[in-house]
């Protein structure tokens, strides 16, 4: 995992001139700047641009007749049924059949219960979508002995969690940078602390909001937290951690953060990794009606964390990938184990977007990459 270079003197004496223009960047709605006054224009126009490869370019034939049974970590969010979404398109253009089912947040342990129905189908494969290893580790296991292979996509296999053997079967490689889920999440939470850094031009008190009880969240914010460090005049002055089950309209996350904001009026920025904190949770409303000036800035860039960018209530998302690119990759990697061959770099990376920066040209629409990986996907199997 590359980490970009540490705050330093010099690159401190570059903000002096930095800060006198913002030049143009790629994927914007437009080319005006956005960022702060005081802002590493370099550094934010690196972040801008963000990570993102190609697919790889060739691959097996698909693999005929297959079933695969999809866990979604929640459909009644954007993001999960996105997944879900994109994962049954993928799956169709290879020929396959993709049931999804819904894990609903763990609700009511609706991850294993999830599990254990697509389990009991006997599937070619499974999919465990955006919830860790550890909240369903009795099923993997059952997985494992039944020969039923399995692919963890935006989640934490149970030895990087640290309770007990991997149990993902099929590997999911990210990208040459990001070559496996553990990677993915300290990745993602690099990405967002480095925007804030870029964007502050090294200068911040934040107000950050991160999810706990989940690996993958943990890693997420050891990502942040190392970039965060690295800059010399950046404070987190208050943290209000979260559950899935917290995240509910007026639940007891949001009233945390409307505490926090009371606490530190002088916060010049409120963070959080994921769009469902800004719109289902009420975050981003929340900062709002507190009259607070600090910047907020989310993560994923889903169709309303987008909307929000547009109205002004979200500053920016500090990082975010194009999700489907996620699932057509999921696909992919079981195509080449059904065939017998391993796991590939996918091409998938990191991007920030604001009202200026790779905002999609209307409303209503998640981010999406220049990349064409769909048709460049269908390319290498033979079916576009």
């Amino acid at each position: 995992m590359r980490f970009r270079r540490p705050w330093t003197g010099a690159v401190a004496l570059g903000l002096v001139l930095a800060a006198l223009l913002l030049s143009a960047c790629s994927g914007g709605a437009s080319d005006s700047a956005s960022t702060s006054s005081s802002a590493d224009t370099e550094a934010v126009n690196e972040l801008f641009k963000g990570t993102e490869g190609v697919p790889p370019a060739t691959s097996p034939p698909p693999a005929k007749g297959k079933e695969v049974w999809w866990i979604s970590c929640g459909q009644r969010t954007q993001a999960c049924k996105g997944y879900a979404a994109a994962g049954q398109e993928a799956a169709k253009a290879m020929g396959w059949n993709l049931h999804v089912i819904d894990g609903n947040l763990n609700e009511a342990n609706g991850y294993a219960t999830a599990m254990r129905t697509a389990l009991a189908a006997r599937p070619d494969a499974i999919v465990e979508s955006s919830f860790s290893c550890s909240t369903v580790q009795p099923e993997l296991q059952q997985a494992k002995q039944l020969g039923i292979p399995v692919i963890g996509v935006r989640t934490v296999d149970c030895n990087d969690a640290g309770v007990g053997p991997s149990l993902f079967t099929v590997p999911m490689i990210y990208s040459e940078e990001i070559p496996d889920n553990k990677a993915f999440w300290t990745g993602w939470g690099a990405h967002l602390g480095e925007f804030i850094t870029a964007d502050s031009g090294g200068k911040a008190k934040i107000i950050t909001a991160f999810g706990q009880g989940d690996p993958q969240f943990k890693f997420l914010k050891d990502g942040f937290d190392k970039a965060i460090g690295e800059c010399a005049d950046c404070e987190v002055v208050a943290e209000v951690p979260w559950t899935t089950t917290d995240l509910a309209p007026n639940g007891p996350w949001v009233n945390a953060l409307r505490n926090a904001l009371t606490k530190h009026p002088d916060a010049d920025y409120v963070a959080w990794p994921f769009d469902t904190n800004a719109v289902d949770a009420g975050g981003a409303k929340a900062v709002l009606q507190s009259g607070s000036d600090a910047k907020v800035i989310s993560g994923i860039g889903t169709a309303p964390g987008l909307d929000l960018v547009r109205a002004g209530q979200i500053y920016a998302e500090g990082v975010a990938s194009d999700s489907a690119w996620f699932s057509w990759a999921a696909i992919d990697q079981l195509n080449r184990h059904f065939n017998k061959q391993p796991s590939v770099p996918q091409g998938i990376g990191y991007v920030s977007i604001d009202k200026d920066h790779n905002l999609p040209s209307e409303p209503g629409k998640p981010f999406t990459s220049k990349v064409d990986f769909r048709s460049l996907y269908k390319k290498a199997w033979g079916v576009g």
